[in-house]
């Protein structure tokens, strides 16, 4: 199936589970009466709750850089019922299903206690060379929509499994990503939550060619890199802590940490320089 085709199936797929879900989850909406807070810690009002705030992030500069960058970044997150609007980590504070790293729109499409399903869109994910000299003389990656399937399981009141797939709707050279995550979380008065995470992401062979490979039209005539051609795999493995310290009844400061390391072909890549990494984050948001 060539790529054209395999987008158009992607496509295909998520409209229609989106669709039948959502049609799923209004009619439970309908049969199952409102909470009366949509978030524990909000003002309470229920159906509809935001926060903005900023954060400050410092990275490699793209996954495999050795280069580092820091960045100043805005955070919003609005719910409206099971429907969140967020960027910049902003839905997390909404919607504990979402993780720091989501932005964008998203829903819940089912609930069933433990077991949920959840949907969205987003538009991201792109690459520009910049001033790296290691991307030079390799094309920008265009972002895209992307959309994502996830399921989220709690094992007990700790613990939860993750697992979900995003996929380039616009047939830009996007692919698709994998995640599973594992998340034990905890509080620690006075007003303490933490979260110890631990996950893994596989890609398919688009996506690891447009982040990872060098063509060989490109190889030794626009770039001095020889050429790769990285297969569909394991992509990365991760550990983090997720903080929150919920400093008043709306003021919360939120910080993360992360450690990655790529594998596989995201490893062997040319573009890697630094296969081992680590992010942090520290930011203050305002919720009500």
């Amino acid at each position: 199936m060539n790529t054209f085709s395999t987008t158009i199936a992607w496509q295909a797929c998520f409209c229609a589970v989106g669709l039948a879900l959502s049609a799923s989850a209004t009619a439970q909406d309908a049969a199952t009466p409102a909470p009366a807070a949509a978030v524990e810690g909000t003002s309470g009002h229920a159906g509809f709750i935001w926060a903005l705030g900023v954060t400050a992030n410092n990275g490699a500069n793209y996954a495999g850089s050795n280069r580092r960058g820091t960045g100043i970044g805005h955070v919003v997150g609005v719910a409206l019922g099971r429907y969140t609007l967020s960027t910049g980590g902003g839905g997390t504070l909404l919607d504990r299903d979402l993780d720091r790293t989501e932005s964008g729109v998203s829903a819940r499409l089912v609930d069933h206690g433990r077991l949920r399903l959840t949907g969205s869109l987003r538009f991201g994910g792109g690459r520009t060379a910049g001033d790296e000299p290691q991307l030079q003389g390799l094309p920008e990656i265009r972002r895209t929509l992307r959309g994502r399937i996830g399921v989220v399981y709690d094992a007990s009141d700790n613990w939860s499994f993750r697992s979900a797939i995003t996929q380039d709707l616009l047939g830009r050279a996007g692919g698709a990503v994998l995640n599973n995550t594992a998340r034990y979380e905890f509080d620690l008065p006075p007003g303490t939550e933490l979260a110890l995470v631990a996950g893994l992401q596989l890609a398919d062979k688009t996506y690891m060619r447009s982040f990872f490979g060098v063509s060989e039209a490109l190889a030794g005539v626009t770039t001095p890199l020889p050429a790769f051609a990285p297969r569909a795999g394991w992509h990365s493995a991760e550990v983090g802590l997720d903080w929150r310290q919920n400093v008043s009844h709306h003021w919360v400061l939120l910080g993360g940490l992360r450690y990655t390391q790529l594998h596989g072909d995201a490893r062997r890549s040319p573009l890697t320089l630094k296969p081992d990494n680590y992010s942090v984050s520290l930011g203050l948001v305002y919720r009500y």
